[in-house]
């Protein structure tokens, strides 16, 4: 979260701390965790873009023309992936030129955040909900009441589901699959933003009366679901295209999170933990990025996922490092200023 004070940007580190778990747990899931703790862990993605909401309330700077903030989203954003895939492509075509993963198809849906290798839907995420947030900013400043605020996400969450259901039947591979991975993903995923955006704001007890709230939603639906098939279905199992039996898991668990997020802080900073942990929030994307040659190259190894964790995590932080190190050094010996930012603004952060 960034504070104004002065005219100077401050962080909060509590938005840092839990984006760190929001990548934490999605970093956990591809490691193939049991069920149990799989589904305990299934709140990551929608909290990353819920602090990434809070984060944007406070930062964002509504004078700022749309052409030049989409463009600064898409440097942050975008580049950062294609650039990480060059990496990719061209390391697996000098050791490995007959990969199926070479497949001009995977490549193209690669660079497009579709499919491709898996993994990089979630930046089309945040580059969707990103290009509608000075909307759905404005929204929020000019809706004063919270009460009023959230009957309508609510109104709005009930049509997406709707929408959502009845369009089931008509995502099969090709278009169909292609609007539902942007129209479906882009509403679903900005109503979330849209609660960020409010969650800063609200008291103790209004945030509790929302944690409550998504808890009731969560477990009518379970039950729902568990009437209709006989047995318990995971949120995951209704996360693509995502419904709001899934939401509301991860938005009770994510309130919570930030409810207590002070603690959590204060424990992080007695473990000494804090510095790294900060480092991983702050460069979250190329740590992403990293692990997932990472999480291929051990995926089909027979060990404890806890260990397979530890290496894809650490060795991604440490790559990360490097990185961060390596442009720092190359940045002093860059005399353009834009250009300097720019190379900063892609390869870290």
């Amino acid at each position: 979260m960034i504070l104004a004070w002065k005219g100077v940007a401050l962080r909060d580190d509590r938005i840092d701390i839990l984006r760190f778990i929001g990548l934490s747990m999605i970093i956990l899931a591809h490691v193939d965790p049991p069920g149990l703790l799989f589904q305990l862990r299934n709140f990551d993605v929608p909290l990353m873009v819920l602090v990434s909401a809070m984060s944007f309330s406070l930062s964002y700077k509504a004078n700022e023309p749309y052409p030049a903030y989409v463009w600064k989203r898409i440097k942050r954003l975008v580049f950062p992936v294609w650039s990480f895939l060059t990496v990719y492509f061209l390391t697996i075509f000098a050791f490995n030129p007959g990969s199926g993963e070479l497949d001009p198809t995977t490549v193209l849906t690669s660079y497009g955040l579709l499919e491709g290798i898996g993994y990089v839907w979630i930046i089309r995420v945040f580059l969707l909900v990103a290009l509608i947030s000075p909307l759905l900013f404005r929204w929020h400043q000019n809706t004063e009441r919270d009460s009023r605020y959230f009957t309508v996400l609510a109104l709005s969450l009930l049509a997406y589901e709707t929408l959502r259901y009845c369009s089931l039947p008509y995502i099969q591979p090709g278009a169909g699959e292609l609007v539902s991975s942007v129209l479906l993903y882009l509403i679903a995923y900005g109503l979330i933003f849209a609660i960020g955006l409010r969650m800063g704001r609200l008291s103790t007890r209004q945030l509790y009366t929302l944690a409550l709230l998504s808890l009731s939603i969560c477990l009518l639906a379970g039950m729902w679901l568990f009437f209709l098939h006989g047995e318990f279905i995971p949120t995951q199992s209704l996360k693509y295209p995502p419904s709001v039996y899934y939401f509301s898991y991860a938005v009770f668990i994510s309130v919570l999170l930030w409810t207590h997020s002070a603690g959590i802080d204060h424990s992080i900073e007695r473990l000494k933990l804090k510095p790294l942990v900060l480092f991983i929030a702050r460069n979250s994307i190329w740590v992403y990025l990293w692990h997932i040659p990472l999480i291929k190259t051990i995926e089909n190894i027979d060990t404890h996922f806890l260990l397979k964790y530890l290496i894809a995590f650490s060795v991604a932080v440490a790559l990360t490092y490097a990185q961060v190190k390596l442009v720092g050094h190359g940045l002093n010996h860059i005399k353009s200023d834009a250009c300097r930012k720019n190379i900063k603004m892609i390869f870290t952060g």
